[in-house]
């Protein structure tokens, strides 16, 4: 039998979350799918309803049309988009859209999108070639049995613990309110400062290098030059490089600590002792005891046995 020719779907596939920017998304959602009316384009919505459902909806849908290539677009936060991300199963059959109207942003910052959700919905009707984005990917567990992939970034440590305290926190909404929706992030890592953890650890890049490295704070393994809200950890990352850039910081006193960060908001932190970055296509750590890890923003639970890994231009994206 020969094999079956591959088709291109010309509808639009949306997954919305009408939730992001503190309930706002709704009205901006209203006025993208005005703008797609008036233009006749085919397109089908799906609203997310609870945590993990961007997630199901993309896995619902690259299954149902996996002899097609779809675009599917995600109109949300970078926690939306990593739930898609998450969803697909076949990267070939996708071209991934994304209008970003979360309170990070940090995914459209580093694909340079339009911060104007009508201008990135343009962007994306217009696109006529793909922009071969890597991705990166977890794995974690005893066996490292568990894995999720990431857009921006993945780490373990304090930029972690911070993740997981602006989640769990309600100031996140009320600055959001506010329009500062950043300025939470800078608020809890001063805070996690106070309780800054130190773990013995050692990490194994893929060229079989072996470091040991001594009162960890954190670790960032980064796709893009910046996460939690625009922070600058690695300002030469590159998402189409086929590699992951890794910020560790280590061995330091929480006054030290707080001077490399003040220089890490300001992006003039390389080249200080204490701070390490390095570019890896993937690397194993261990670690002595137990650290908060996430992926894009979403907590992983407290994990010691993790391997990142690179996935050259895995996601195809219309921009």
């Amino acid at each position: 039998m020969g094999k079956r020719k591959e088709t291109r779907d010309n509808m639009f596939y949306f997954i919305v979350n009408a939730a992001s920017r503190t309930g706002k998304g709704k009205k901006i959602w209203s006025q993208l799918e005005a703008e797609l009316k008036r233009q006749n384009i085919s397109y089908q919505a799906y609203l997310t309803k609870y945590q993990g459902h961007a997630g199901e909806l993309a896995e619902k849908l690259t299954g149902k049309h996996k002899e097609n290539i779809i675009s599917l677009v995600v109109v949300g936060g970078d926690g939306t988009a990593n739930e898609v991300v998450n969803g697909i199963r076949d990267f070939e059959k996708v071209q991934f859209g994304y209008i970003p109207i979360g309170s990070g942003n940090d995914l459209g910052r580093g694909l340079g999108l339009p911060k104007d959700p009508l201008a990135a919905l343009r962007v994306i009707l217009e696109s006529k070639e793909r922009y071969a984005m890597d991705l990166g990917k977890v794995s974690w567990g005893r066996k490292l049995e568990h894995w999720a992939y990431f857009n921006i970034s993945s780490g373990i440590g304090m930029d972690a613990d911070v993740c997981r305290r602006v989640n769990a926190a309600g100031m996140k909404v009320f600055l959001n309110q506010l329009h500062l929706g950043r300025l939470s992030y800078f608020i809890q890592t001063a805070m996690t400062l106070v309780e800054m953890p130190k773990v013995q650890a050692s990490v194994q890049f893929a060229s079989g290098e072996k470091k040991r490295i001594h009162g960890l704070i954190c670790m960032a393994v980064m796709n893009h030059k910046c996460e939690g809200g625009g922070l600058p950890m690695a300002p030469n990352a590159s998402d189409r490089d086929g590699k992951l850039s890794i910020c560790y910081i280590h061995g330091v006193t929480k006054r030290k600590a707080a001077f490399l960060l003040l220089m890490l908001v300001k992006g003039k932190h390389i080249g200080f002792q204490g701070i390490e970055l390095v570019n890896c296509d993937s690397c194993t750590l261990w670690l002595k005891e137990p650290m908060v890890g996430h992926t894009d923003g979403e907590d992983l639970g407290d994990l010691v046995h993790l391997k990142y890994e690179c996935l050259p231009g895995a996601l195809k994206i219309m921009k």
